[in-house]
């Protein structure tokens, strides 16, 4: 059986009673200096972090100019930036959205307006390869929603698709905007991804480019009318399948009921 070990007991050390007490100015000053020292040793521990474009970032480029897409490096200044590219500093700031002039990062990409010159559509969102560029904010056009609108219902008469089915999975999908990139790499107005694309180029032997308005609507009719071929004209399974996938309504079947019921209630809108 073990027993506990007893305590060596020490003898408590006395000091002297000090006669004299600190001022509590001379106190008060200390803590202050303590507490100035800690804040900037808490600051320096953290590197700011650049804000990089996302894919919903909406930049302001104005009209008539498209981007070409630069990346910061180390020297860089906004203003070097400007006079190497004959652009005034504080249009390249406005258009990338920084609210000051003297502060930019290493690696943030930087929007370099040009100007569009007439017939150019911009930047090429399809490889050489026939590979379509993910998040190519570059090649995206601009638009407003009253040629999306216009562009729908051309191609939905030219596929010989119901008018208000295009025009309500173009607004689910986009609120009839081009100018968007999902985060799950969705581009345009219908939201095509890039492997839907290429699929669809591959088979249709074409080389459109969905980020270009009238190439993504036509790839949206082209697919919505591969849909209804396949699923026998079935609104509802066609309307999923758009969303989740031909292959996934057929084997899994549909499991997006919110999308489709959104989707028929736009329709009686339109």
């Amino acid at each position: 059986m073990e027993h506990p070990r007893k305590q060596k007991k020490y003898p408590i050390p006395s000091y002297p009673v000090l006669s004299e007490r600190v001022p509590l100015r001379s106190t008060a000053i200390c803590q202050i200096v303590l507490l100035i020292f800690t804040v900037i040793l808490l600051f320096s521990s953290f590197t700011p972090t650049p804000h990089q474009p996302d894919a919903f970032a909406q930049i302001t480029i104005p009209a008539g100019y498209t981007c070409n897409w630069y990346p910061i490096a180390t020297g860089d200044t906004l203003d070097g930036l400007a006079t190497y590219y004959h652009i005034n500093v504080f249009t390249l700031a406005r258009v990338n959205h920084i609210p000051n002039i003297n502060l930019i990062f290493n690696g943030q990409r930087l929007c370099i307006p040009h100007t569009i010159r007439s017939g150019d559509r911009g930047p090429s969102g399809i490889l050489n390869n026939g590979a379509v560029r993910w998040y190519a904010y570059d090649a995206l056009e601009r638009s407003n929603r009253s040629q999306v609108a216009s562009l729908l219902r051309r191609a939905a008469l030219r596929h010989g698709l119901p008018i208000d089915l295009m025009l309500a999975i173009a607004w689910q999908e986009s609120g009839w905007r081009q100018y968007i990139i999902a985060r799950d790499g969705g581009i345009g107005a219908m939201q095509i991804m890039p492997y839907t694309a290429q699929g669809l180029n591959r088979m249709i032997r074409a080389s459109y480019d969905p980020y270009k308005l009238s190439d993504n609507i036509e790839m949206g009719a082209i697919y919505l009318q591969a849909l209804k071929r396949s699923f026998g004209g079935n609104l509802t399974q066609i309307i999923s399948a758009y969303n989740e996938g031909g292959w996934n309504v057929r084997h899994r079947g549909i499991f997006n009921w919110s999308y489709v019921r959104s989707v028929r209630a736009l329709m009686d809108r339109y």
